[in-house]
């Protein structure tokens, strides 16, 4: 059986999917307007001077558990529908939310107490944060899928 994290893990195209996704994440921050897309802009900002290549190396260390965390959801969708990923994730977006929480959750409990303190004071909004996400995520996901895992034609190469 294929996984969600064998589809977009795949050597050939995990560069790939790691570029796409650090662009998720910066189009998704740099989208949010008002006092919090503020601080979620300068906050980010701040991370990547102090630290270059930090989505990077996050998205690295992360994305196969998230892929894994959202296998679930992908092995109902091939099982209950076909046809869509993208479309099924949003319509679960309450599901997936939980799932990419948990990872984070986990991850952060083995941070240094900068860091944790840090996610403390964001869990709280994280959680609209991350659910304002999943639609431009399953788009990710569903574009790799419908390429057959060809990165050539992951986003904005098609």
């Amino acid at each position: 059986m294929t996984t969600l994290a064998d589809i977009l893990w795949a050597p050939a195209q995990r560069d790939a999917v790691v570029r796409d996704a650090i662009g998720l994440i910066e189009s998704h921050v740099g989208g949010r307007g008002g006092l919090r897309g503020m601080s979620l802009k300068t906050g980010l900002a701040m991370i990547k001077a102090a630290k270059p290549g930090i989505l990077d190396r996050a998205v690295r260390k992360l994305l196969p558990e998230f892929a894994l965390a959202l296998d679930p959801l992908y092995q109902d969708f091939r099982s209950e529908t076909g046809g869509d990923f993208a479309a099924y994730l949003q319509k679960h977006n309450g599901r997936a939310t939980a799932a990419l929480l948990a990872v984070a959750d986990r991850w952060i409990g083995r941070a240094s107490p900068v860091a944790q303190g840090a996610y403390a004071r964001l869990r709280g909004s994280a959680e609209g944060e991350v659910k304002a996400a999943i639609p431009g995520l399953a788009r990710l996901i569903g574009r790799y899928l419908e390429s057959g895992g060809d990165a050539s034609l992951g986003p904005g190469r098609r």
